[in-house]
């Protein structure tokens, strides 16, 4: 009996499976046109055709268009390209007004502008290392002079020259437990109020440090920082590598970097779709002006506070 309810069960199973048949339409390709022009480099544009969200491939470069800077009213054509690049023989400077305009053909005319922002300005910093506290931390304070204007700060530390010299002396230290962690703490949270999340299961410390100066208002402000560290010592080689970086951002390269952190770890394909603030009209894409500096930490050991309570008896 039951050898001839089997082959019944499997018979019934598979009438009931259905396959209907629908034509997924692949949405239009757009122009896509990314710019961030920064006093620190030469200016490029890359351009693109944007793809569809399963497409795993490089997104394919517009091959015909043709781009034209133009810095304070003069046209700068671009002097070449290298893959989706287009670059251009202008390093902006702080003040200037920039106007990039896209021809494709086919397609509507693509422009954006964006004004370079004041360059940060700011006394050398101070590095502390502290060996008392956990995870032996660094106090870096600096005082910031605001510039006239509405301007955005993003402060981070970055490695500087790290490829060969991490080579050298790693013959001689083989641990990598020396190295800064980037991630920092806003002492003075109160007035920089940070608009980026924090680190999951780090409390208030942060990769990317944004804030606005909206409570400075074109005043010098002493910003201080806790830095983690992972090495006692302030004599290693490779804390001589590390640099404040400090970016004075136009508003809409503020925006812009706000959207892409609180974007990040939102690649899943089941969650919604999350749209970056773009500015580039008859196209997708970002045109941003940004003016940085670096400052080279120096690290000292942090003197302990005396106490000035007598002793108990």
């Amino acid at each position: 009996m039951k050898k001839i309810l089997f082959p019944i069960i499997v018979a019934l199973m598979i009438s009931c499976e259905k396959v209907v048949e629908f034509d997924i339409q692949d949405s239009d390709r757009y122009v896509v046109v990314n710019s961030l022009p920064c006093t620190d480099s030469l200016v490029f544009a890359n351009i693109t055709y944007s793809r569809f969200f399963l497409d795993n491939q490089s997104f394919p470069p517009v091959t015909n268009a043709k781009a034209t800077l133009e810095v304070n009213g003069t046209d700068y054509p671009s002097t070449g390209r290298d893959g989706a690049n287009f670059n251009f023989a202008y390093r902006a400077l702080a003040g200037d007004s920039l106007t990039l305009r896209v021809t494709v053909p086919g397609c509507d005319a693509i422009f954006c502008g964006t004004r370079i922002p004041s360059l940060p300005d700011m006394q050398a910093p101070l590095a502390e290392i502290d060996t008392l506290q956990p995870f032996n931390t660094a106090e870096i304070t600096f005082t910031l002079n605001d510039p006239s204007g509405r301007n955005y700060y993003y402060i981070y530390i970055t490695e500087r020259d790290s490829g060969t010299r991490w080579n050298r002396w790693k013959e001689k230290w083989d641990t990598i437990d020396t190295v800064v962690t980037p991630y920092f703490n806003c002492l003075n949270m109160e007035i920089t109020r940070p608009e980026v999340n924090s680190i999951e299961g780090m409390m208030n410390y942060f990769n990317k440090l944004l804030f606005c100066d909206s409570l400075i208002e074109q005043s010098q402000y002493e910003v201080k920082l806790s830095l983690m560290m992972l090495k006692d010592t302030a004599e290693h080689p490779l804390l001589k590598q590390y640099c404040l970086v400090v970016e004075s951002l136009s508003p809409e390269a503020h925006r812009y970097t706000k959207e892409v952190i609180a974007a990040q770890g939102m690649g899943s394909y089941f969650t919604e779709p999350t749209r970056i603030f773009s500015n580039v009209n008859g196209a997708l894409g970002i045109f941003a002006g940004i003016a940085k500096r670096k400052y080279p930490l120096t690290f000292t050991y942090k003197q302990p506070e005396t106490s000035t309570k007598r002793p108990f008896k």
